[in-house]
């Protein structure tokens, strides 16, 4: 009798594990997908193999904590970016169903018609040229 519970608890705990393990695996799938999270601090871009970058609320850039020297066009293109992340943020969160309330982040809707970055970023700041499907999901942390 105590090697069939046994039997019946190993084999439920292996059940139990198994469901825990797809639920995981979609979490490091979606984690590990390149993406632009906008923070109330900084706008983080990410897109692995290549260094993490940075947006700062002044228009810095900083590519793995290094701050890249841009000059004042680009410094001002990064900061009119931050501002509109910020208030797409800012939208997003108070419009959030409640349902999604637990979610860390939410996709951000860039409502039609408007960009937060221009299409030729890559050219106007060439540490911007690997990041164009990173740039493409925009999600805003809470």
């Amino acid at each position: 009798m105590n090697k069939l519970l046994l039997l019946i608890l190993v084999a439920f705990a292996t059940l139990a594990t198994g469901c825990d393990r797809q639920k995981y695996a979609e979490h490091r799938s979606e984690r590990s997908k390149p993406k632009t999270e906008v923070t109330l601090e900084r706008i983080a871009i990410r897109r692995a193999p290549y260094p993490n970058l940075d947006i700062l609320p002044d228009g810095r850039l900083r590519v793995d904590d290094i701050v890249i020297p841009l000059n004042a066009e680009q410094q001002e293109l990064l900061h009119t970016s931050y501002v509109k992340l910020q208030i797409l943020r800012q939208n997003t969160l108070v419009d959030a169903d409640p349902a999604l309330a637990q979610e860390r982040s939410l996709p951000l809707q860039i409502p039609q018609g408007q960009s937060p970055f221009p299409p030729d970023l890559a050219k106007q700041i060439p540490e911007f040229e690997k990041y164009d499907e990173a740039l493409a999901n925009l999600r805003a942390l809470r």
